[in-house]
C-alpha cells in the first residue's frame, strides 16, 4: 500500500509542512479554549501556502477549529488551488 505513495522531495515537503500545519491548528485550538495568546491566522495561512493545506483541513476536522469562520477559508482555498495546479503541472504537463 505504501508503495503507491510517490516518493519525491516535493511529497516529503508537503508531508512535513502538513504535519506542522496540523500541529499549529491543534495548538491554536488549545490556546483558544484556554483564552490565551493565539497562533495568528496569518501563520496558519502561510503554512497552507507553503504546502500545509492537507494539515489545515485535517486539523480543522479533528480539532473542530476554524470551521465556523468563513473568512479564514478563502486564503486556504486559494493555496489549495495553487498546489493542485502545481501537482497537475508536475504530473501532467501537457494539460496546461
Amino acid at each position: 500500500m505504501l508503495s503507491a505513495i510517490p516518493a519525491s522531495p516535493l511529497f516529503d515537503w508537503v508531508a512535513v509542512v502538513s504535519l506542522l500545519a496540523f500541529l499549529a491548528m491543534g495548538v491554536d485550538k488549545m490556546l483558544a479554549v484556554g483564552k490565551r495568546s493565539r497562533v495568528s491566522e496569518r501563520t496558519l495561512w502561510l503554512t497552507a501556502l507553503l504546502g500545509g493545506v492537507p494539515g489545515i483541513f485535517v486539523g480543522a476536522l479533528v480539532f473542530h477549529h476554524k470551521t465556523s469562520k468563513p473568512e479564514f477559508w478563502g486564503p486556504v482555498v486559494v493555496a489549495a488551488i495553487i498546489w493542485a495546479a502545481a501537482a497537475i503541472l508536475l504530473t501532467k504537463p501537457h494539460v496546461f
